[in-house]
């Protein structure tokens, strides 16, 4: 105990001895290694954050209600709306027809010189699905969302309808704006359609597809109450897995259902990767952080030397003098890592809430996950022991002569 506490004393007073400016630069670079530790990891989490929430947003809700299997369409949607609407987890329940269809742009409605792409037509309750659902309103770029009574009217994503830029897709219509014609064809049908709206959510999925009216839907393929999904949003998304077994203990389990982590499975390779590439890029910070504290604490004692000889002449036990050196290491990482947490937390991440970075798959906001933090913290930690336990026992446990006199 009293060598821990004579170790503690010699290192507090080699701090507050030290030149100021020099200290505090010392402490900004472990901070700014720090710092590029946590965003490099928080960009990665961020992306995969961002692809997450853009399907559940956009494309699956938290849990998700499919046909059975070699079926076309949910015929139970009533009964299914009635059996969730009043459970605890949901917020809201949409039913929604999603057929294949094709759209077709002839630019000179003449039928010679005209773009053709296969994608999905999707019927919606315009009142229903709004904002609690799909927040489609919000991301019109041209034109307006759908109205209740918008018969003849659609609404077509960015990546239908190309010209649009950050698109990620390659095959769109060549450029549809707000007021242009497009033809639909399904099922047997072929219908024009006056676009209203075309609409950006950055979902690779939805970004492809045409909106008519539900109503209008069911008129064009003849159905009821007939759907080919429920999407099921809840006030908390981990909830739902609870959902999904409450469901798989009733009447209409033999349905296709899932939840938002099912859905997202090849975002979790991604995630995964990642975090692979996230550990590898900590390892090697941590090695700078390693060297960055040798160099220091190396430096400081060969200016030193005379000094610590003198410590050990008069009885100054080695592990209590290459303790001290140790805890300065271990202050120089603790004292950068809390500077760049906090910087991060407050600054950097705040800064991009206001200004996302704008990818094809999302607005990426960095995010600092808690596995990664605290990772982070112990890899950083541990190059700040070994690297300055390293030059304190390799230099101070020389004799005593070699310390005064070289």
């Amino acid at each position: 105990m009293k060598d821990g506490k004579l170790s503690f004393f010699l290192a507090v007073k080699s701090l507050t001895r030290s030149n100021k400016s020099s200290l505090a630069l010392v402490i900004i670079i472990m901070m700014i290694v720090f710092l590029n530790l946590l965003f490099t990891d928080s960009i990665f989490a961020g992306i995969t954050k961002g692809i997450t929430e853009g399907k559940i947003d956009y494309q699956y809700g938290e849990v998700i209600i499919e046909p059975k299997t070699g079926d076309d369409f949910i015929v139970d949607t009533k009964y299914i709306i009635d059996f969730l609407k009043d459970n605890q987890y949901v917020k809201k329940i949409s039913p929604l027809t999603d057929v294949q269809a094709s759209f077709i742009n002839d630019k000179r409605g003449d039928g010679r010189d005209y773009e053709r792409i296969g994608s999905s037509l999707l019927g919606i309750d315009v009142v229903d699905t709004d904002k609690e659902v799909f927040d489609i309103r919000s991301k019109i770029i041209d034109g307006r969302y759908l109205r209740d009574d918008d018969y003849g009217k659609i609404i077509i994503g960015s990546g239908l309808a190309g010209g649009y830029k950050g698109s990620m897709f390659t095959d769109d219509l060549g450029g549809m704006r707000d007021g242009d014609k497009i033809i639909v064809e399904l099922w047997g049908v072929r219908k024009e359609y006056e676009i209203v709206g075309i609409f950006k959510t950055k979902n690779s999925n939805l970004d492809k597809k045409g909106l008519i009216l539900d109503s209008e839907m069911r008129s064009l393929l003849g159905t009821n109450d007939e759907t080919t999904e429920i999407v099921v949003r809840l006030y908390d998304k981990n909830t739902s897995q609870e959902v999904v077994d409450i469901l798989k203990k009733s009447r209409f389990r033999d349905y296709e259902i899932a939840d938002w982590r099912e859905k997202t499975l090849a975002g979790a390779g991604i995630e995964q990767s990642f975090e692979m590439i996230g550990s590898i890029l900590r390892i090697i910070g941590s090695l700078v952080a390693g060297l960055v504290i040798f160099i220091i604490i190396f430096v400081d004692i060969v200016n030193k030397r005379r000094q610590i000889g003198i410590l050990k002449a008069i009885g100054i036990k080695e592990d209590i003098i290459i303790n001290s050196y140790i805890i300065r290491g271990v202050f120089y990482t603790i004292v950068g890592s809390i500077l760049g947490y906090l910087l991060m937390k407050f600054v950097i991440i705040a800064a991009f809430i206001q200004n996302p970075i704008d990818l094809p798959m999302g607005d990426i906001v960095p995010f600092l996950k808690d596995k990664s933090l605290v990772s982070s913290v112990i890899f950083f930690l541990f190059a700040g022991l070994v690297g300055s336990a390293v030059p304190a026992m390799k230099e101070i446990r020389k004799k005593i002569l070699d310390l005064l006199y070289h």
